[in-house]
């Protein structure tokens, strides 16, 4: 499971040799920074470090939805299934800080779980 979240790290943070707009460079910013902290998560030890992780998380995937991805040069026809999408991912984020928040420390990073699956399958769709 580690492997998988290291792994979901560095695809994220691998970056294009070509010259980025401000706007993809601050969503590109965001994706990391929810990879980042899903694996932070992953690997707290206690509750508090669980929730302050999965804070940032859910700051930045609040961030990204609001963030038309720049390779879509302007088009919106897809923005609502891919802001349904981001919601999807925030809505776990949040159920597994309030487990976290009720001392469930174990049941927070089982449910956690779900979003490796939830992100290739909107990556596929919206990327």
């Amino acid at each position: 499971m580690k492997k998988l979240f290291t792994l979901m790290a560095i695809a994220i943070t691998a970056t294009s040799t070509f010259a980025a707009s401000e706007e993809s460079i601050n969503l590109r910013d965001e994706m990391t920074i929810m990879a980042q902290r899903l694996n932070f998560a992953n690997r707290a030890n206690s509750a508090e470090e669980f929730q302050n992780s999965m804070a940032k998380f859910i700051d930045a995937a609040e961030k990204s939805k609001a963030t038309i991805p720049p390779k879509w040069n302007g088009d919106t026809s897809q923005f609502s299934g891919y802001q349904q999408g981001l919601q999807k991912v925030i809505d776990i984020a949040t159920e597994t800080s309030e487990l976290a928040k009720q001392n469930k420390l174990s049941d927070a990073k089982e449910k956690l779980s779900e979003l490796p699956e939830l992100r290739t399958m909107y990556h596929k769709l919206y990327k």
